[in-house]
């Protein structure tokens, strides 16, 4: 992976945790990575939510029906829902 440099002003509090770190620039990417992580995951939750709501069924039960169905019968519901999104 290409490395791109940045450059961040610490004071001298966060100076000193920063040396603390074995690895700071390693620290700051998993940080950066953790906070996508997590509005990810918060809008996926969103989703998820909207879909229970609207459905009144759990999308553990959703994928239950789908895995039941035939690959075919799967592909005509997907077209339902991609002609109701026109």
């Amino acid at each position: 992976m290409k490395k791109i440099h940045k450059t961040i002003t610490l004071d001298l509090e966060t100076s000193k945790l920063a040396a603390k770190k074995t690895n700071f620039s390693q620290w700051v990417r998993n940080m950066l990575r953790s906070e996508r992580n997590k509005t990810e995951s918060h809008i996926a939750n969103q989703h998820k939510t909207r879909i229970e709501q609207s459905t009144g069924i759990s999308t553990f039960e959703l994928l239950h029906h789908l895995e039941s169905k035939s690959p075919e019968e799967i592909q005509a519901l997907i077209a339902i829902l991609k002609m109701s999104q026109s």
